[in-house]
Order: structure tokens, then C-alpha cells, then sequence
């Protein structure tokens, strides 16, 4: 059986509720219905003890002690041991140079309680491994067991003349492959220890102590490809293809300095270098194994991008087959700098998630095109309607414009929906200037700057997308991350529409004093 298969398997017990496997009630009553045991079937030793009557599990037993298991299994509680016999050990060598494989070595031979064939189980080392029964022969990991079922007083011994190999989980591959050291370092960087009110006070809110739990943006937000029931296939640059993307992409996160929350300043250049190397990580994990990405129409990495005919993101890269699924190393990221970095940029008109639209001498009415000739993104605008008696103030509407990069030229665009969209008899078109808020150079807050516009009439019988702005390029990024209801004071470019239209315009039916806008767009300009 494959380690694809195995992968496979144990998602679907995973499914079923793989931890029933380790309720101690649960295993006794299958091993006794399955072993139909009776004092007489049952050795009087114990699992350390009957190993060591044995000269061909010497080694092992050798392993054991070295290794600190062997305090372990002369305990009361029930284990399953896969012992290995000295002809399986004849090459390993027992020394502290190696004692970290050692370890994970006999750890993968070992688990609580006692199991029936088949079985996925959990071994001392977390791992999760296949035992079954074909053709009246049992298995442990693709390996044959020469001798199962060997009872003795406190769990069973299956003997193996092969052993079991350790495979890494991606995570683990990460931290041990060579050519990964740019990566490994950055991921490894992001880990912090954060105090956990949960673990610190007991269920009476008092006070027990300060515990603190490792966290790491990428393992919670990407993917927990440390979690050996998370199964992903992940795209890993080796050194040379960080260091390319790094260059290639560094001068979009162009930043300010900024206090952090601890009030500590972070440089521009820090900043910088921070949301870089984020951006270079968050479409490396995809949920589920990629067994050939040839053949998949489209992919979505765990942060949200998508990849259409996404082979060529796996063009010459090396294929790892791991615990919890694959690993790809590159020595070129592939990502097309629009599907990753220089996506669109769309503000929806009926969308206020970071609470920041503000309005002017109107009110806001939210319309569908379902049913009409006409089709809104997302099917929904919002058109600003004057108030009465506000004859000589202008309607205007200001949007938070979140995630701009830096030296990325945009094209800015305003899309409007037509009048007769909710009365056909209204064929007056709009007037519209614009103002554009933004840090400039010297880090100066600039607020509404009008935007010279070619044009600022739309076509009174269809949508129109009038260009406000053509290659406008910001000085500093503006990335937005964390809840949205929190972080819309970290935004700092805004777009002003302000209608033009004059009081006499209206009432000659030559312009709309009201507007209707179904969303802003920037689109990156690709030289």
C-alpha cells in the first residue's frame, strides 16, 4: 500500500473520530473480543521482560533503554510494541550523535493501548500508521509482521524483520531539508509565544499561572501543516527561488515607519522586508493531495488566490511524498504576478466592511439589476440620493480604498449604474469629480487632491467605467490585515466621488443631481 493510500485512510478515520481508537475501554474490550484471551494464552511477563527472554530482540531492548522507553512499557497500562529484531537493527548504530533519530525510530514502534487488524493508530511519536491483515498475514506500515500477537502481561508483541521508516510531516521536511534555509528562517522567525488567559485561569476565573502557547501566523492562518490529520500539498522555494521572488517583489511593499502594538517601532525598511516575505509564503499551501496539479482545471491556495490551469506552477519542481501530504520544491516560483501580488483592487458601493464610507447631502439606498436589462457586480449599487433642501450642496461619497502596493501603476476606475436602471423614464446621465487621499513621498497625508478626468460624463443607457486615473502610482503600500471592524483605521488611501451636477442641470434634465455607483476598481497595470 501506498503512503498516498495510507494518507487517505487515515483522513477517512480521522473522519469517523479517530481518537475512539485511543479509549483505553474501548481497546480492552476489542482486544479481548478479538484475542479471546484466557490467563493460559497469556504470558506472565511483562512486555520488557518477555522481550528480553528473547536474544533476537536484544538490540531492540537495547533501543529501548537508550532511548528511555523502557521505564515506559514496564508500566501497568496496555501498549502495543512492534519490536524489531536484531537482523532489522543490524545497521544502526547506538550513540548520542544519533540519539533524536534513535528516538523517533523506536517511537514509530510503539503505541498505547492494544489494537485489532485493521487499524490506523497513533504511535509514540504522533504518527499515524496502517496495521492490517491480508491474505492471513498481518502488517504494520506496508511491513510484515513474522511473528503477531504475542500476548504478554501488560500488551502484545508483533515482531518485525524490517523496520518501520520515520517520514517527515511537511513541517518537518521544512525544518531539515537543505535547500530550504531561507524559508525555514522565516517561518521559524514567526513563531512567538502568546499568553493563553484559557490555560492560566480555571474554570472559577481564578488565577492559577501565567501559561504562555506557541503560535505562528503561517500555521494558523495557511495551513497547520504540522498537524499530521492536516493533509495540503505545498509549494516550497528553495533558496535560490526565494531569493529571487524576494527581489522581484520587494519594492511593492515599500512602507512608513509604524509603532506596533506594543508601541515599539518598526522602520519602514523592517516593515518592508516583513510584508515581503509574507506575501512569498501565503499561496505556498493547498488543502488536499495533488497527486499530478496537471490535471486540475484550477487551484485555490488556503490564503484565498486562484490558479487557473495551474501546472505550470509545478513545472520542474521535486516531488515529496510525506506523512501528511506533498511537498514541491522549486528553484522558481511560478505564481503570475496577477494571480499572487498585482490582483485588482475592488471597493463594492454596497459593501462598508471596514466601516469607513462616509457620505454627503445624500442618502443611501441599496438597489438589485435582478429582473432588469442592466447587471451590477454582484448583482447589487447603491445609489446617493440628494436630500431635499439641499439644493446647493453637492451629493459626494468617500471610499476606503485597502491594499494598495507600492510602484505598481494603476488604472482607477469608477463604474456607474445608469438612472433608468430603477426608472426607465430617467435618461439623465452624471457629472463627477473625483479626489484622491494618500500619503505622498515625504510621508504627508494628502486628503482629497482632485483628479484631472478626461472625462467625467457617463452614458445615460448603459454602465459605464469611466477612468479616473491611468498608471497612478502609490509611494507606499497600504496593506490591511486582521478584522475588518478593526484595522479601517490603518487605512490610508480614500477615493472621493463627488457629483457635479449643478442645481440647473437638474431641473433642465440635463444632468442627475443623485448618483448610483456599483464599485471601484484599480487595476494593476503590467508593463
Amino acid at each position: 500500500m501506498t503512503i498516498t493510500n495510507k494518507i487517505l485512510k487515515i483522513k477517512l478515520y480521522a473522519l469517523v473520530g479517530i481518537a475512539m481508537l485511543f479509549s483505553f475501554q474501548a481497546c480492552k474490550d476489542a482486544f479481548n473480543e478479538h484475542y479471546s484471551l484466557d490467563t493460559e494464552m497469556r504470558s506472565d511477563l511483562n512486555l520488557i521482560e518477555y522481550m528480553q527472554s528473547r536474544s533476537d530482540l536484544g538490540k531492540f531492548v537495547e533501543l529501548l533503554e537508550f532511548t528511555g522507553y523502557k521505564d515506559t512499557l514496564t508500566h501497568s497500562q496496555a501498549y502495543t510494541v512492534f519490536a524489531l529484531t536484531n537482523d532489522a537493527l543490524s545497521d544502526i548504530e547506538i550513540n548520542e550523535s544519533v540519539a533524536d533519530s534513535l528516538r523517533l525510530l523506536v517511537a514509530n514502534h510503539i503505541t498505547g493501548g492494544t489494537h485489532v487488524f485493521p487499524a490506523i493508530i497513533k504511535a509514540f511519536n504522533g504518527k499515524y500508521i496502517e496495521q492490517q491483515k491480508e491474505q492471513g498475514a498481518f502488517y504494520y506500515g506496508n511491513q510484515k509482521i513474522v511473528e503477531p500477537n504475542l500476548l504478554t502481561k501488560n500488551g502484545v508483541v508483533h515482531v518485525l524483520n524490517t523496520r518501520v521508516p520515520y517520514v517527515m510531516n511537511i513541517w518537518e521536511f521544512i525544518q531539515n531539508q537543505p535547500s530550504l534555509d531561507s524559508l525555514r528562517n522565516y517561518l521559524n522567525s514567526i513563531s512567538k509565544l502568546e499568553f493563553s488567559p484559557a490555560l492560566s485561569y480555571d474554570e472559577n476565573s481564578v488565577f492559577i499561572d501565567s501559561v504562555f502557547v506557541e503560535s505562528n501566523r503561517f500555521l494558523n492562518e495557511l495551513g497547520a501543516i504540522n498537524n499530521e490529520l492536516f493533509l495540503s500539498s505545498v509549494i516550497l522555494p528553495s533558496n535560490a527561488a526565494w531569493n529571487e521572488l524576494y527581489g522581484k517583489i520587494f519594492p511593492y511593499y515599500r512602507s512608513l515607519d509604524k509603532l506596533d502594538e506594543d508601541s515599539t517601532l518598526i522602520t519602514g525598511e523592517e516593515q518592508q522586508a516583513s510584508l515581503t516575505k509574507w506575501s512569498m509564503v501565503k499561496d505556498c499551501v493547498f488543502g488536499g493531495l495533488l497527486e499530478d496539479p496537471a490535471t486540475k482545471d484550477s487551484l485555490r491556495s488556503t490564503s484565498g488566490s486562484v490558479f487557473k490551469n495551474p501546472a505550470y506552477l509545478f513545472t520542474s519542481s521535486e516531488k515529496y511524498t510525506l506523512s501528511n501530504g506533498h511537498a514541491y520544491v522549486t528553484n522558481q516560483m511560478k505564481n503570475k504576478l496577477t494571480d499572487s501580488w498585482l490582483k485588482p483592487i475592488i471597493v463594492e458601493a454596497e459593501s462598508d466592511i471596514y466601516q469607513k464610507v462616509t457620505v454627503a447631502n445624500c442618502k443611501l439606498v441599496t438597489y438589485s439589476t435582478f429582473g432588469s436589462q442592466f447587471t451590477a457586480s454582484r448583482n447589487y449599487f447603491v445609489r446617493y440620493e440628494q436630500l431635499p433642501g439641499n439644493d446647493f450642496s453637492k451629493v459626494s461619497v468617500r471610499f476606503p480604498i485597502p491594499n494598495t502596493l507600492a510602484n505598481v501603476k494603476y488604472n482607477i476606475y469608477c463604474v456607474f449604474i445608469p438612472s433608468n436602471a430603477i426608472n426607465p423614464d430617467d435618461t439623465r446621465p452624471y457629472r463627477a469629480n473625483f479626489y484622491l487621499s494618500y500619503v505622498d513621498e515625504e510621508g504627508n497625508i494628502i486628503t482629497d487632491k482632485a483628479l484631472p478626468v478626461e472625462s467625467n460624463d457617463t452614458n445615460p443607457d448603459e454602465i459605464t467605467k469611466l477612468l479616473i486615473a491611468e498608471n497612478y502610482q502609490f509611494p507606499y503600500c497600504n496593506l490591511i490585515s486582521g478584522p475588518a471592524s478593526e484595522v479601517g483605521k490603518d487605512i490610508n488611501v480614500y477615493l472621493k466621488v463627488e457629483n457635479a451636477a449643478r442645481t440647473r442641470d437638474e431641473r433642465n434634465g440635463t444632468y442627475s443631481r443623485s448618483i448610483a455607483i456599483d464599485y471601484i476598481i484599480l487595476e494593476p497595470v503590467i508593463d
